[in-house]
């Protein structure tokens, strides 16, 4: 990794409270919950669809 896709992650991750180092930012991308949003092609329209998605299924 270089230094700019770990200054990517760091606010995140730290809060900017410190650097990561290279092995943790890798821990960190290859994670198995990590979500990338650049890889997330759904984005707010997910989060849109499952609201509306409750609103319709949800019985009063």
């Amino acid at each position: 990794m270089d230094q700019k896709e770990i200054d990517e992650l760091e606010p995140k991750y730290t809060g900017n409270q410190r650097d990561l180092t290279e092995g943790e930012a890798e821990a960190i991308v290859h994670d198995p919950n990590y979500r990338n949003e650049a890889d997330d092609e759904l984005g707010i329209d997910r989060s849109i669809a499952n609201g509306l998605a409750y609103g319709i299924f949800r019985r009063t």
